[in-house]
């Protein structure tokens, strides 16, 4: 049991940055962003922003994710604060797979689908998450989402209709174990 420990402790610890993987790291022209939660894991320091890309007409176009590291910059490799952008469109998060918001080291860790109507001004989004990474075994939680007013939409947790501003990755050696603030609470030794 200690030499899976050795391996994946490495690869897991590298799982858990909301990496914006995405085709494009700069924000579109013509769009602006609409801010939506932080997101946090307590494998790090590392702390993501959720946007909205809203286009002309007040279109979705998609989800903008911008993650500030501490440490070493990923674009530069100098010391300070590294920042990584990705646009992720909304083509893409509503097709049958969804897009990755986060992975490390080849695999998928946190994936979003769903559908957004821009003119209902509501969305109904499930977040999958790598629970063992041993057994490659998936969890999923549902989440809302909504316009609110103007120019402002808000994630809504579909569980208890609370909004979220913060999410917070929970993990355990083998993977996540729960989102926190979105998920309902994990039964207790409940991690396969």
């Amino acid at each position: 049991m200690k030499s899976i420990n050795s391996k994946l402790a490495p690869a897991l610890g590298a799982l858990l940055c909301v990496t914006a993987a995405a085709s494009v790291r700069a924000l579109p022209p013509h769009v602006h962003v609409v801010p939506l939660a932080g997101i946090t894991n307590d494998r790090d320091t590392s702390v993501s922003y959720l946007k909205l890309m809203v286009g002309q007409r007040d279109a979705v176009r998609g989800i903008y994710v911008e993650t500030r590291v501490a440490g070493k910059s990923a674009d530069t490799g100098n010391s300070g604060e590294g920042i990584r952008n990705g646009a992720f469109w909304l083509k893409d998060i509503e097709s049958g797979d969804g897009v990755v918001l986060g992975k490390g080291q080849g695999v998928k860790a946190i994936l979003l689908q769903g559908t957004i109507d821009s003119r209902a001004g509501k969305g109904h989004l499930t977040i999958k998450y790598l629970a063992n990474g041993l057994l490659m075994h998936y969890r999923q939680c549902k989440v809302g989402l909504k316009k609110s007013g103007g120019h402002k939409w808000e994630l809504v947790n579909a569980y208890d209709g609370k909004r979220i501003t913060d999410i917070k990755v929970k993990t355990w050696w083998l993977g996540i174990s729960t989102l926190q603030n979105v998920c309902p609470a994990p039964a207790a030794n409940s991690h396969a």
